[in-house]
C-alpha cells in the first residue's frame, strides 16, 4: 500500500518541485496533498491525516513548528525542508529530526523518505517534536537528543562534562557519571554543540569550558576536567581555548 503524502509549503512552486521530485524518484509513495499556510495546513492534517508530511519551516502565517504544536498528538512521520535558517538546522540537530535544504536534492530527499519509511514509534516522535516546538519557543537548546544502537537519549547539554572521539561514534560522559555512546562523530557534535561554552580543543576532545577545572602548561597544556580527566590542548587551539576560559 503507498503511503498518503502531505505538502504544506506557502510557495507555489517550492510544492511543485517536490511533487514532482517525488513522482520521480519516490514512485512507490501516493499522491500528495498540499496546503499553502500553517491554518491551510493544520486543517488538512486534521481533516485528512498523512503517513509523511513535507513540511516547510517559514511560512507567512508562522512556522512549521507552530503547525506542529496545533496538531499534536503526531501521528504521522515528518521531513522539514527549510533555506539555510541556522536555528532551525540547529534545532533539528539536537533534536535528531530529517530535515532537507532547500534546493532539495533528489538523492537526499530519497534518502530521507527511506529513512522515515522505517520509522514507527511515535511515542519517541512526539518526544522530539514536543523538544523541538520547545526550542523554538524559547530559542534556546537546554536539551539535546543523542542518537544511539538503541533509539535516542535526551539530555540536558549542561550536564555534558566532556565528549571523547570513537571512530565514528562518540563517547559523551555526563556530570552524574553516566556514559553515553552516541552515533555521532565528533565533527557533528561539534557542529551542533554552542560554543562556548562548548569548545574542540584537540581533535579527538570536545570539553564543555563549564567543567573545565584548571589548565596545565606541562606537556604541551592540558585541561583538567571536573570528572578528573586530562585533555590535551593542541597548539593552534590554546589562546581560543584559554580565551573562552576567561570569559566562563
Amino acid at each position: 500500500m503507498s503511503l498518503k503524502i502531505a505538502i504544506v509549503d506557502d510557495e507555489l512552486h517550492a510544492r511543485a518541485n517536490l511533487r514532482n521530485m517525488l513522482l520521480k524518484y519516490c514512485p512507490d509513495l501516493g499522491a500528495a496533498s498540499e496546503a499553502g499556510s500553517v491554518a491551510e495546513g493544520v486543517a488538512l492534517l486534521r481533516r485528512d491525516p498523512p503517513d509523511l508530511l513535507l513540511l516547510d519551516v517559514q511560512m507567512e502565517d508562522g512556522t512549521g513548528f507552530d503547525l506542529l504544536d496545533q496538531v499534536s498528538p503526531v501521528r504521522f512521520n515528518v521531513i522539514f525542508t527549510t533555506a539555510h535558517d541556522d536555528f532551525a538546522i540547529r534545532a533539528f540537530r539536537y533534536n535528531a529530526i530529517d530535515y532537507l535544504l532547500k534546493p532539495i536534492d533528489p538523492d537526499e530527499l530519497a534518502a530521507a523518505v527511506g529513512r522515515v519509511q522505517q520509522n514507527t514509534n511515535f511515542a519517541l516522535l512526539q518526544k522530539q517534536i514536543d523538544n523541538l516546538v520547545a526550542n523554538a519557543a524559547e530559542k534556546s537548546f537546554p536539551r539535546i537528543a543523542l542518537p544511539t544502537g538503541d533509539g535516542l537519549v535526551f539530555t540536558q547539554t549542561n550536564n555534558i562534562v566532556r565528549i571523547e572521539s570513537f571512530g565514528n561514534f562518540s563517547h559523551i560522559f555526563l556530570n552524574d557519571g553516566e556514559r553515553i555512546l552516541a552515533s555521532l562523530n565528533l565533527r557533528e557534535l561539534e557542529e551542533t554543540l554552542a560554543s562556548p561554552p562548548f569548545f574542540r580543543p584537540h581533535q579527538s576532545h570536545i570539553v564543555n569550558t563549564a567543567f573545565v577545572k584548571k589548565y596545565l602548561k606541562d606537556d604541551g597544556g592540558y585541561a583538567v576536567m571536573s570528572d578528573g580527566a586530562k585533555i590535551p590542548v593542541s597548539r593552534r587551539n590554546k589562546e581560543r581555548f584559554l580565551d573562552i576560559l576567561k570569559l566562563a
